[in-house]
């Protein structure tokens, strides 16, 4: 028995190391990819009735997804330097390619116009300039041991706070379609780090509500400021 377990153990192993991209353009392709597919996949949850239109609609667990992608793509950077870039590269990739392609099936959905996509998309592309080098960084450092690293593995349930509380309103099920997706996200992403180092749950939480009550203050600010 153990020698089987053993052998698919190895078999898993040999998979990933096949599947990983090996070269930088390679690893930004695969982001790209990535994003297009769930930007695709979140216009259609957007047009089904019920709780999936909130997911559909949201915007912090595709977020977590990208961020998700570029812990994984940082990891194996030698120097801090080099795991900011990956980040940025990953996220800049992902970010772009979900948001461009979200709205292009909004377009050819609801048959409107290509300008009235573009003023629909334009604000989000110019969001996602410097929200790409900020999320890059922070997944990087999400590696390090310590407060910092551990306030940055809770930064996707702090961002996920204000637009489940906003979707509150609309029910309790359009809520849990943010959180959810977004918790079984943040527990990938413990599981992964926890692998690499020591990850403090006192320190998580703590950085968690705090950064939490942060990003409900500022969340509006930040949206009209998008959709200004």
């Amino acid at each position: 028995m153990k020698p089987t377990v053993r052998k698919i153990r190895e078999g898993l192993a040999a998979l990933r190391r096949a599947t990983r991209p090996t070269t930088g353009l390679e690893l930004l392709l695969d982001s790209a990819l990535a994003g297009a597919l769930l930007g695709v996949l979140a216009q259609f949850l957007r047009q089904v009735p019920g709780a999936l239109m909130s997911l559909g609609a949201s915007t912090a667990p595709w977020v977590t997804i990208g961020f998700l992608l570029a812990v994984s793509a940082s990891r194996d950077a030698r120097a801090p330097r080099d795991a900011i870039l990956v980040g940025t590269g990953t996220v800049a990739a992902y970010l772009f390619a979900w948001l461009i392609l979200y709205h292009l099936l909004f377009v050819l959905r609801e048959s409107v116009s290509f300008a009235a996509g573009w003023r629909e998309a334009a604000p989000w592309l110019v969001a996602a300039v410097p929200a790409s080098p900020i999320l890059g960084a922070v997944a990087a450092l999400s590696h390090k041991c310590g407060p910092l690293g551990d306030a940055c593995l809770a930064a996707p349930v702090a961002w996920s706070l204000p637009e489940a509380l906003e979707t509150l309103r609309e029910g309790g099920s359009d809520a849990a379609a943010v959180l959810i997706p977004v918790a079984v996200l943040a527990a990938l992403l413990i599981r992964m780090v926890a692998g690499e180092r020591r990850v403090r749950a006192i320190a998580l939480l703590g950085a968690a509500a705090t950064l939490g009550a942060l990003t409900v203050a500022v969340f509006p600010v930040v949206r009209n400021l998008i959709r200004s």
